[in-house]
């Protein structure tokens, strides 16, 4: 690893889901999100706690594109929670992105190493809180 290279940093990791209702009542379904295909894996590093956690901040790679893009999504749109570290340093630039200004949705301000195993113990707790609906 070159010293240009930002360290690893741990994040929750969820994917799309395959397939959601649409439509009034739910009568039709659809695959995946407009901005992100079913099954995409996204980085989740906010959410909105006012709001009971029912919307996050992701990044992933958008739609028909090889770019990272960050949006905000409902987390009953998002299945398979868990924690893995971010190496993709493009990934990384819109995780920090999102982080920097703000006290840390995910204990981030509770923790100085955001590469340590405290640290991934705590976010594997709070993925299994998102996990259940």
């Amino acid at each position: 690893m070159t010293s240009e290279e930002p360290p690893a940093v741990w994040c929750i990791v969820a994917n799309v889901v395959e397939e959601r209702p649409y439509g009034p009542g739910g009568e039709e379904t659809r695959r995946g999100l407009k901005i992100f295909p079913a099954g995409a894996k996204l980085y989740v590093p906010d959410g909105f706690g006012g709001m009971g956690w029912e919307t996050v901040e992701v990044v992933g790679r958008g739609r028909g594109s090889a770019r990272y893009v960050a949006a905000r999504v409902q987390t009953g749109q998002l299945t398979n929670w868990r924690v893995k570290a971010v190496y993709s340093p493009a990934a990384l630039q819109q995780v920090e992105r999102i982080r920097a200004g703000r006290p840390g949705f995910w204990l981030a301000s509770t923790f100085a190493d955001l590469t340590s195993q405290a640290y991934h113990d705590a976010l594997l707790e709070v993925a299994a809180a998102l996990s259940t609906p």
